[in-house]
């Protein structure tokens, strides 16, 4: 089920990127201030980089709401409290803004983040993230996997062959006493028949695997 969603999400995703041709200028993440930033969290946002890929973040803002729970602290001391925080900052580019959604009213808070919108477009030479930036990213991901596959089917060939040269020799033992046996009783021409039964039992384990 789980897979089936994610699938989902990312028909989704790359459907707006087509849509929203020649692609968005921007992506705004937003992050709330004042709670832990937890785990699923830092792992939703690592799924979103790998999606997107590495060039997504020239073109990504973080945005921190509740910035009313930051009290008297700048957001400088407050991310001293989180390495995630601090890391997802860098990845960034360090570009970031906050809104206090105690004070609504402030549109000065939206003039700002326009104007920072406007600082990272022009640092990008007005540029845009494309949906081709998107395909190398699932490409890329989709290798990745295809590898992480073909090395998890590697071991295990080697495991069965591994048991198949084991189960091989073990019989090839077994065969030569039981060769061994039927000499000392008997004749030359019951010994060869024999001989040919043990082999030919010992071919057919090896061919399982």
């Amino acid at each position: 089920m789980k897979k089936v969603i994610e699938y989902q999400i990312k028909k989704e995703m790359g459907r707006c990127i087509d849509m929203s041709v020649p692609g968005p200028h921007v992506f705004l993440l937003l992050v709330r201030l004042g709670v832990r930033f937890t785990e699923e969290e830092q792992n939703t946002v690592k799924w979103i980089q790998e999606n997107f890929g590495e060039d997504a973040s020239k073109f990504t803002i973080v945005l921190y709401t509740h910035g009313d729970e930051l009290k008297k602290k700048t957001i400088e001391e407050y991310l001293e409290g989180s390495t995630e925080l601090r890391k997802l900052n860098n990845n960034c580019g360090n570009r970031y803004h906050i809104f206090n959604n105690k004070e609504k009213d402030d549109q000065t808070q939206v003039t700002e983040l326009l104007r920072k919108i406007d600082e990272m477009v022009e640092a990008n030479g007005g540029g845009h993230y494309t949906s081709k930036m998107y395909k190398e990213a699932r490409i890329k991901i989709e290798w990745e996997e295809w590898k992480k596959w073909g090395k998890e089917k590697s071991i295990a060939v080697a495991g069965n062959v591994a048991l198949g040269v084991a189960v091989g020799a073990v019989g090839a033992a077994v065969g030569a006493v039981g060769v061994a046996a039927v000499a000392a009783v008997a004749s030359p021409e019951s010994v060869a028949a024999t001989g040919l039964a043990v082999g030919s039992a010992i071919i057919q384990s090896l061919n399982r695997f």
